[in-house]
């Protein structure tokens, strides 16, 4: 019997044909993936009317082609989507990390962290020279100047980095610039690491795993400790507690998400973000555009409706998105420019006559923000030179903070067990039970009236808000409270085992001693140290600040 191929083809081709309906159609029915390659996507080439532009026709329609093909968002969504289950980028922009975590790479594949290439002394003498020059003219008219280092996500989290990455080296520009600063004394330099750090390792959200900034904790974070700097300077009140901001509540796709969106997975990750506004003040505000150019990269003035407040200009990067909400409130006026326009505004400092200048810029970028600059004065060559005659090299990485288990609850009354090892539990909403056990944990009892027992080992709690009850156990332990958080009760205090108060930055409090108890007073928030004679308590059990 003969082999008749004629059905064959057939099925072949109408399965072609269809695969291509589908290809064009489908994205018709079902919505595309968020994706943002960071990049522009081929022009649509024009008809060719010479012979050169014939030949050059093909690849030009080739890549409008693969740029605008229908299913290409869905395609490009799904394949990465299961390269980052395998732990394999699908953008050279991209790394992935542990966990699902995924950070920037500008090619240098988290080169600042790892501070490759190096940082030379050379280049640290110029930084400094420049940073007193401009703090010296600055201060010739009265202005103070402050520079503000956003750390890179990978020196705060570094646990979650690629397999190949050991951690953030210490002679990386920023700790090395801090530490030589501290000796010289050329200026204002906030080093966010170790404040950034701390509050990740207690288990606050300052990054998240899919997008490259800081959220709205990180920035407040920046925003407590620029308000510390300024406020010990004599500029500005003290920096607002937390409580005083209100969460904005927005559908994941309204969220930052930066990194996902060049994979083309943002549909398919959870996106935690936490982003703050200041109700307090927003409605006050009254932006003037110093440009033709209307998104958040153009020169701008925001009034802020804050009589008697100083005036701040600030030249900055993306990362200052989230720490502007946080920043209207202390200012009477806000002039923003972007540092691609430059980060040395003397046509700006001139016309509006700041208070303070801050040049805010992300870690990896600190090194190229200091040009140019006025010369220094000698004295401050003399201490520059000094500081890096001394030894100010150290070996290893920066300390990051440890991988814990995490453990979260639901909606409801949930009991929370951790392991014997260290562990991160979160209650969430509902009266819960949450039992740390052995290790150095970080509990937290969201909302509700919760209980919380740290057992052995040196424990961050907080009980958040409601009216809970608290014991650290055995070890140095920290309780955690804030405005607003309702009435905690700290069963077991114990300063000689080093068990500490934490509030958050710029709470006011009070202490006092109600009958054999210690009462710390916020603003509708009581913690109560049960059977501790507030006498008998040693300096700096107590703080407000990072």
């Amino acid at each position: 019997m003969s082999f008749d191929p004629r059905p064959h083809w057939r099925r072949l081709i109408g399965a072609s044909l269809a695969v291509l309906a589908a290809a064009f159609l489908a994205p018709h029915w079902v919505r595309p993936p968020d994706l943002d390659e960071n990049r522009p996507l081929a022009d649509r080439p024009a008809a060719p009317h010479t012979l050169k532009a014939l030949r050059a026709f093909p690849k030009a329609a080739d890549a409008w082609v693969a740029d605008h093909f229908p299913a290409r968002p869905h395609l490009i969504g799904a394949l990465n989507y299961l390269r980052l289950k395998a732990g394999v980028s699908g953008s050279p922009r991209v790394i992935v990390g542990r966990d699902g975590w995924l950070f920037s790479d500008n090619g240098s594949h988290l080169g600042a962290a790892r501070a490759d290439p190096p940082f030379t002394d050379a280049q640290a003498r110029d930084w400094l020279l420049a940073l007193a020059g401009r703090t010296e003219a600055l201060q010739r008219r009265g202005v103070r100047y402050l520079v503000v280092a956003a750390p890179d996500k990978e020196t705060i989290y570094p646990q979650y980095g690629p397999a190949w990455y050991a951690g953030p080296d210490r002679n990386g520009a920023a700790p090395l610039l801090a530490r030589l600063n501290a000796q010289a004394q050329a200026g204002e330099l906030l080093d966010l690491h170790e404040a950034m750090t701390r509050q990740a390792r207690w288990g606050l959200k300052t990054y998240s795993r899919n997008d490259t900034h800081w959220t709205g904790l990180g920035a407040y974070v920046a925003y407590a400790a620029i308000l510390q700097r300024l406020h010990a300077l004599g500029l500005t009140e003290g920096p607002r507690p937390l409580d005083a901001f209100a969460e904005v509540s927005a559908p994941d796709f309204g969220k930052p998400r930066n990194l996902a969106l060049m994979l083309g997975v943002a549909s398919f990750v959870d996106v935690d973000y936490p982003e703050f506004r200041d109700p307090a003040v927003e409605g006050r505000l009254a932006t003037t555009y110093l440009s033709a150019g209307l998104d958040w990269t153009s020169p701008r003035v925001v009034d802020t409706g804050q009589v008697g407040k100083p005036v701040l200009l600030m030249t900055m990067d993306s990362f200052s998105n989230a720490l502007l909400p946080f920043l209207y409130g202390d200012f009477s006026r806000i002039v923003i420019a972007h540092n691609q326009d430059g980060r040395w505004r003397e046509d700006l400092i001139d016309r509006f006559k700041p208070d303070v200048v801050l040049l805010e810029v992300v870690e990896n970028g600190l090194p190229s923000v200091m040009s140019p600059a006025p010369a220094a004065s000698d004295a401050a060559r003399r201490r520059i030179d000094l500081a890096l005659a001394q030894p100010h090299r150290l070996s290893g990485v920066l300390p990051g903070p440890r991988k814990l288990r995490r453990i979260e609850g639901g909606a409801g009354d949930d009991r929370l067990d951790g392991t014997d090892g260290d562990d991160l539990i979160f209650g969430r909403p509902g009266n819960d039970t949450i039992n740390g056990g052995p290790g150095n944990d970080h509990l937290r009892g969201g909302q509700g009236n919760d209980l919380i027992a740290g057992g052995p080992g040196d424990d961050w709690i907080s009980g958040d808000r409601g009216d809970d009850t608290l014991s650290g156990g055995p070890g140095a332990d920290t309780f955690h409270s804030f405005a607003g958080a309702g009435l905690d009760r700290v069963t077991d205090f114990n300063a000689a085992e080093g068990d500490r108060v934490q509030l958050d930055p710029g709470t006011a409090y009070t202490v006092r001693q109600e009958g054999a108890d210690t009462v710390v007073e916020m603003t509708q928030a009581r913690l109560v140290l049960v059977g501790v004679v507030a006498a008998t308590l040693p300096p700096g059990w107590i703080s407000a600040g990072q």
